[in-house]
């Protein structure tokens, strides 16, 4: 059983955005009282949680998806930007010198490999972190690709620090 999540692509990147841009605006707002300020910085980080959690999928779901129906899922996730959560398989670089991740998927052969821009982030990472990457989804060869991928705090993270 897969649940199938629709994710967006420029749109979430103007969202974000604009979340940000209302949480600046809240922040700078001299009408409002802090207590105010508080309530309303508390909904904003909801909706960041909310939001977050529309665009997660399990390494494992995700790879499970693909090799279910290939033609259905390049038609739900590929081109699409969206969170992929997993544990760290192999730190590597591809014949083109290109840095990548591979994350687990419970089979032996195929993972989720989510290419990384940021050396820097990538050399502090390690075989067997559960890490989260928002990247943009290629489709599936032998590994179903995530390109143009970021570490970002993890879902069950962000949770933590709005409490």
């Amino acid at each position: 059983f897969f649940v199938f999540i629709a994710f967006g692509s420029d749109d979430d990147e103007k969202e974000k955005v604009k979340q940000v841009s209302a949480t600046e605006k809240i922040q700078a707002d001299e009408n409002l009282t802090q207590s105010q300020k508080d309530s309303l910085l508390i909904i904003e980080r909801a909706k960041e949680i909310e939001n977050r959690e529309n665009q997660t999928i399990s390494a494992k779901n995700l790879y499970y998806a693909y090799h279910e129906n290939e033609v259905s899922d390049d038609n739900n996730y590929k081109g699409k930007r969206f969170y992929v959560e997993g544990v760290i398989g192999d730190i590597g670089k591809d014949f083109l010198d290109e840095i990548y991740v591979t994350l687990k998927t419970g089979v032996l052969i195929g993972s989720i490999q989510c290419y990384i821009d940021n050396a820097e982030v990538a050399a502090n990472l390690r075989k067997g972190q559960k890490i989260t990457v928002y990247g943009k989804c290629d489709g599936l060869m032998m590994n179903v690709l995530m390109k143009d991928c970021e570490v970002v705090k993890s879902l069950s993270t962000l949770k933590k620090e709005a409490k």
